[in-house]
């Protein structure tokens, strides 16, 4: 039973760690601007790659070690409709909105108890949410 144990963890690790240094982030995904209601989220994604304190599966979720292709967050968490009374649908992720929010804070929230620097804390809106420079 320990071989067979041992075995499977010596297996996962392997196929993670090759899952890692395949995929690897586009330049064109380098930096990823949303678009919202309240102004463009910038999300550095090179940046939190580097930091090696996260993996793709911390916001990349439901990718398997298979997995060659990595989706976009919209590929599986629809838009937030105007009016906030509608909920997804049972099954149905949540919404972005409610996704990014509760991702992003949480392990923004999660490092800083872990005794390190992380971005913008909650209710401080504007060091994500940047205005657009007017050109």
């Amino acid at each position: 039973m320990r071989l067979i144990t041992t075995m499977i963890f010596v297996l996962s690790s392997f196929f993670g760690s090759a899952m890692a240094e395949e995929l690897t982030i586009p330049p064109e995904k380098s930096v990823v601007e949303f678009k919202t209601k309240l102004r463009v989220v910038t999300f550095a994604h090179q940046k939190h790659a580097d930091l090696k304190i996260t993996e793709c599966k911390t916001c990349h979720h439901k990718i398997e070690p298979a997995d060659t292709v990595v989706k976009g967050c919209h590929e599986c968490h629809k838009q937030q409709p105007k009016d906030k009374k509608i909920k997804p649908k049972e099954g149905e992720p949540p919404f972005d909105k409610t996704a990014f929010h509760t991702r992003c804070i949480g392990c923004h929230e999660y490092t800083v108890a872990q005794g390190m620097k992380a971005g913008p804390p909650k209710k401080k809106c504007k060091l994500c949410h940047i205005k657009e420079k007017k050109q």
